[in-house]
């Protein structure tokens, strides 16, 4: 058994290299500043007449900085000023529409909906397609870069209820998944307004951001309004086809991708499960792929590929990324959120090595009941990597962070639980580009996330897909699914 703590990655940025997302941005400007980039992002606005107006104004508010969070016990670098999103300093870009742009909902038309129906399924329904004719009309029309869909604080709060009263049980949305599903949770089919306005949009080929109007009025269970900023503006950078930051190269002439497979039930629970997976390289590029149906053993209720099903969907999804790209890995990670069958560990390397790939890292990562104590009253620090065996980790993802000067989290911290099913690099690197990894989530500046994005994104992408029918097209960019 061994100890050791993990330095906190550094991310690449145009002009310099920052640990913090926020003060790169603000310092070094994005990491594509001198390449082709988003310098003006042209944006479509749907929603109710005040809440257009209330985003909007929102949205001017931002050219200019914004302070951030005061406290009794300061936290400058977590609560950084945002710095304004304007042409002169950080991202040096600027948002562009005109009232041709602008496509406003009939409050009649949604009050219409609500009155006249009980029935959550067909709320949601009616509703989304109201947004998804504006969103068509601009699309075809006008082709903004990316559409923001203004909701109502009273629609969400009506959706809210009747979601309740359907399942009843409060509405809350969890921010980590503890596994890709819970085989004991017996369900009615999900309703989720999010899931499937995002999924039913992606038709008509423009990103859209869910923008909830009460952003103009923060309340006090919000995050403060400089945060707010600069998720927000950070995730429409990227959705605009911006790159924000990127990890940082160690050796510029390897060429590592690293992929996401994480599994997702239909929306009525049934049996049948898919697997989905990205692949991501250092810029955070990805392609978005969906598997086929899984069948479940009765002596094993995990969900686990056949060795057909890893080998086509690993051999399909580096084929997508050649198609983008124009080259293969030398080296290939793939991060999985249940232990590798044998048939997996087999699918997976013959299909790497069908396309001459040299060096592949098959790597399970599930949350851990285990956990480390650190002397004092702070939790062990980010980075605490526990090596219990050569192919058995513990890696504290979130915990206490210098650079914060505290621990940002509410609860008590849970380390991720790193198995190595077959590795030809490292463990020591393949735990490093982990903590890497979990700063490359383009939603969230704030940097101590739990799961890499590889798996953050599969799961993501999972709930967006399982609003999808089997013949519906989707979008293999991740920016449609954040």
């Amino acid at each position: 058994m061994k100890l050791r703590y993990i330095e906190e990655p550094s991310l690449q940025f145009g002009l310099g290299h920052q640990i913090c997302p926020k003060s790169g941005i603000y310092n070094f400007n994005p990491f594509d500043i001198d390449q082709v980039r988003p310098e003006k992002i042209t944006i479509g606005v749907v929603g109710k007449s005040d809440s257009v107006d209330a985003v909007l104004e929102w949205i001017e508010s931002c050219k200019t900085h914004i302070d951030g969070k005061q406290s009794k016990t300061p936290h400058p670098n977590l609560f950084l000023n945002f710095c304004g999103f304007n042409k002169s300093i950080g991202f040096k870009c600027e948002i562009n529409y005109d009232d041709t742009y602008l496509r406003k909902l009939n409050n009649s038309d949604l009050e219409k909906i609500v009155k006249k129906s009980n029935s959550l399924e067909t709320i949601i329904a009616e509703i989304t397609e109201l947004y998804l004719a504006e969103i068509k009309f601009l699309s075809k029309n006008k082709k903004p870069d990316v559409i923001l869909c203004a909701l109502p604080e009273n629609l969400m709060k009506h959706i809210t209820e009747a979601k309740a009263k359907a399942s009843g049980e409060d509405e809350e949305e969890t921010e980590v998944h503890e596994r890709d599903f819970d085989e004991d949770e017996v369900s009615s089919k999900e309703q989720n307004f999010r899931r499937n306005l995002k999924a039913k949009a992606m038709q008509y080929n423009v990103p859209i951001q869910i923008i909830r109007d009460r952003v103009a009025k923060p309340t006090k269970e919000m995050q403060d309004p400089a945060t707010v900023a600069w998720n927000f503006f950070t995730a429409l950078y990227y959705k605009a086809s911006g790159t924000p930051w990127a990890l940082i190269r160690k050796d510029t002439a390897e060429t590592t991708f690293y992929a996401g497979i994480s599994f997702f039930k239909s929306r009525d629970r049934s049996s049948t499960q898919t697997s989905i997976a990205q692949i991501f390289n250092e810029l955070g590029k990805g392609v978005i792929l969906r598997g086929e149906e899984i069948t479940l053993k009765k002596n094993d209720r995990t969900p686990h590929l056949s060795e057909e099903q890893a080998f086509n969907l690993l051999k399909q999804s580096l084929t997508e990324y050649y198609e983008a790209v124009k080259i293969f890995p030398k080296r290939l990670v793939i991060h999985k959120t249940s232990n590798f069958s044998e048939d997996e560990v087999y699918g997976f390397t013959q299909a790497a090595r069908d396309l001459h790939i040299n060096q592949v890292d098959l790597v399970s990562i599930q949350t851990s009941d285990l956990r480390l104590y650190r002397n004092g009253n702070y939790p062990p620090m980010r980075g605490t990597h526990f090596a219990m065996s050569y192919k058995h980790h513990l890696l504290y993802t979130r915990g206490s962070v210098p650079y914060y000067e505290t621990y940002p989290g509410r609860y008590i911290p849970r380390a991720i639980e790193i198995k190595l099913a077959q590795h030809d690099e490292s463990p020591n690197i393949i735990c490093d580009e982990i903590l890497a990894l979990t700063k490359m989530n383009w939603n969230n500046t704030q940097f101590d996330r739990q799961m890499p994005i590889t798996i953050e994104c599969a799961r993501n992408v999972g709930e967006i897909l399982k609003y999808l029918n089997q013949e519906d097209s989707m979008q293999l960019k991740y920016s449609f699914y954040m």
